[in-house]
């Protein structure tokens, strides 16, 4: 039988995840290259890196380093002798399959790179002799293949070319050579642990990295093993605190002597999301690498993925991820608990801290405690706010279910009674939530007041004041609740059903009207679609704004006149129902208007010709005019916040914000 190598190499994808898997593939064949033999008693294998000629500028003028194009991998192994040359023309060749070979992993190669050129030179049957060939993706595969006798006492070597980093991999490729050698240590970590392990180099430009030493000065020898088993099946743990610049918590899941894949220890420790801290306060992060027959027996060919079982597991003999991943990471718990904790009480704090500042947040630190100490720590105000708030409507959605379910069964006095004995824990909970809301909200109120008085004071213009209690050029629809304040006015301003603030008549949804006058606020209290037999509007508002201190109203400025104005607007403009019958909308429905202004001593002359009453409190005038059914109340800057003040007292002082 016979193999297109072109197709076999086409059937399946490389992740750009995986962009240097060709390259750890060609390193962990050459460890066991030199494993069968080696022409030095430590073997070396040496890594060349071969960037792109053009070197390329970042936005702030940095120079960076050029492309990865090439990797040139050397070993002073075995070599290319016949054995192994007929395993590298066989797909799944089982000639390395004791040590844990699948026979496909040089197909990786040509799926990031362009082709491979191979050159060995090796002692077989007492000969020496010089093997050439390219493995490129045609149907043969290996393509100008040369073996010739050589009389030499060079050295023994295998130089495996990866030529021509296609180019949708190379921006994923690690571009730092010590970025290289972390993630040849993280791949081939159970090599390294080895004593044998062999000599590891990377030559990149000018400077030269090893790998080995790399190795042991991030992890100081600190490497602890362990055994633990879950349900049947048997594991090796190697821990080992990585002493780098990187936090990097990670459990690595080995195939073969391979890192195949990794969890974040983070999803199951959130603290575990920064460094830990040994005695001397240096920082370090924790690295598990896990074996085991179960992810042998379980790795993919191209070793990218383990079959985990999936859902709930059936047999004793199989292991789900999760389920390993949680073993492993209660027994990191246990071993770091000293560490942990101090990670955990430092974000517990700055969320305190943050919560102060913010106290609708606060019932979480009680109800919530364990969703607060998976907030990451290293988040700032915006997100760590942005994560409160998920928590929150989850607990606000969990107090509605809880009160709604136990509420369904009071229908008697002697239920509410039992309800008020039995569920006084989930009556304090509704209540600390709903105070927490109520809170914030009162606390806005008191700003939006000490801001008002200052533009009282400042003589701020009309639209400040406006904006403050409603924004300009919005419709009511366009707004939430929170995001105005017409209880400065009337609380029950608040709960209108629509309103148009600073637009004109004829852009009024539902009137008729032509005219370009707008009125501050324009108020309507029930829906325009109507039954006959109702009122079509529970009350109209009309509402004026006017600078402080202003006393210079012309005629046609005058405010008095201008709600006169809005009031035939009004009615002119709204004359049928919802099915066009005529009515009489002075007689169905009143009409309120507001005047808010500073009380001058133009204003009140205009009010006093106009036949307006003083208000007893002696700040502001009332009149009821006949032709429109409209009660006028002319409100002063100073009565507004004296009101609202008044109003909101009892819950500043319950605060403490007097």
């Amino acid at each position: 039988m016979q193999i297109d190598i072109k197709g076999k190499i086409n059937e399946k994808r490389l992740a750009y995840s995986n962009t240097l898997l060709p390259l750890f593939e060609a390193i962990v064949n050459s460890i066991q290259a030199i494993e069968e033999d080696s022409s030095t008693k430590t073997g070396i294998i040496e890594i060349d890196i071969v960037r792109s000629t053009q070197k390329e500028l970042e936005l702030t003028e940095k120079e960076v380093l050029p492309e990865i194009i090439d990797f040139i991998i050397k070993d002073n192994g075995i070599g290319f002798n016949e054995d192994n040359y007929d395993s590298f023309n066989y797909a799944h060749s089982t000639y390395k399959y004791g040590k844990g070979g699948k026979g496909i992993g040089r197909f990786t190669w040509l799926r990031a790179f362009r082709k491979a050129e191979i050159e060995s030179r090796f002692k077989e049957n007492g000969h020496w002799n010089l093997r050439k060939f390219q493995f490129e993706p045609t149907k043969k595969g290996i393509e100008n293949h040369s073996l010739n006798e050589v009389n030499t006492t060079q050295e023994r070597y295998t130089i495996v070319a990866l030529r021509g980093l296609k180019k949708d991999y190379r921006k994923w490729c690690n571009n730092n050579p010590e970025d290289i050698a972390l993630k040849i240590i993280e791949h081939a970590f159970v090599y390294f642990l080895n004593e044998n392990c062999p000599r590891i180099l990377i030559n990149d430009l000018d400077k030269q990295i090893v790998v080995n030493d790399l190795f042991k000065l991030f992890t100081k020898g600190q490497v602890k093993s362990k055994n633990i088993k879950v349900r049947d099946n048997d594991f090796k743990l190697s821990i080992v605190k990585l002493y780098s610049n990187k936090v990097d918590n990670k459990i690595h899941y080995c195939a073969n002597t391979r890192e195949v894949t990794f969890d974040k220890i983070s999803t199951d420790i959130p603290e575990m999301d920064n460094f830990l801290f040994n005695k001397e306060g240096n920082p370090f992060s924790i690295s598990v690498y896990v074996e085991g027959d179960y992810l042998d027996n379980n790795v993919n060919d191209e070793r990218t993925s383990i079959a985990f079982a999936k859902g709930e597991v059936q047999f004793p003999d199989q292991t789900s991820q999760q389920e390993l991943r949680q073993e492993i990471t209660s027994m990191i718990h246990n071993e770091f608990e000293d560490q942990i904790e101090k990670l955990s009480q430092t974000r517990f704090t700055k969320v305190k801290e943050f919560v102060s500042q913010h106290p609708r947040y606060k019932q979480l630190l009680k109800y919530k405690p364990n969703q607060i100490k998976k907030i990451p720590s290293t988040l700032n105000e915006e997100k760590m706010e942005l994560e409160l708030f998920k928590i929150q409507q989850t607990l606000e959605l969990e107090v509605k279910q809880e009160a709604k379910e136990i509420l369904r069964f009071i229908e008697s006095d002697e239920d509410k009674a039992e309800f008020s004995e039995s569920h006084q824990e989930l009556y304090a909970k509704i209540i600390e939530v709903g105070n927490s809301k109520l809170s914030e909200y009162v606390i806005h109120r008191k700003l939006v007041l000490d801001l008002f008085a200052k533009f009282l004071k400042e003589r701020a213009p009309e639209k400040a004041v406006h904006s403050l209690i409603f924004p300009l050029q919005t419709l009511s629809d366009e707004i939430g609740f929170e995001d105005h304040n017409l209880w400065m006015i009337d609380e029950k301003l608040s709960y209108h059903k629509y309103l148009a603030s600073d637009k004109k008549f004829k852009k009024v949804k539902g009137m008729k009207s032509e005219s370009n006058e707008r009125p501050d606020l324009l108020i309507f209290n029930k829906p325009f679609a109507f039954a006959n037999d109702e009122k079509p509007y529970e009350s109209i508002v009309i509402v004026e704004f006017k600078r402080p201190m202003r006393d210079d109203y012309s005629e046609k400025e005058n405010p008095i006149t201008q709600v006169n104005r809005y009031a035939r607007e009004v009615i002119n403009g709204i004359a049928k129902d919802k099915d066009k019958r005529e009515f009489d909308l002075r007689q169905n429905t009143p009409i309120y208007a507001y005047i808010v202004c500073d009380l001058t001593k133009k204003l009140k002359a205009n009010a006093t010709d106009a036949g307006y009453k003083l208000l007893p409190s002696g700040d502001g005038y009332f009149f009821f005019n006949d032709n429109y059914n409209m009660y006028v109340e002319i409100m002063s800057f100073d009565k507004i916040l004296k009101d609202s003040n008044e109003r909101n007292r009892v819950l500043f002082e319950k605060l403490n914000l007097t």
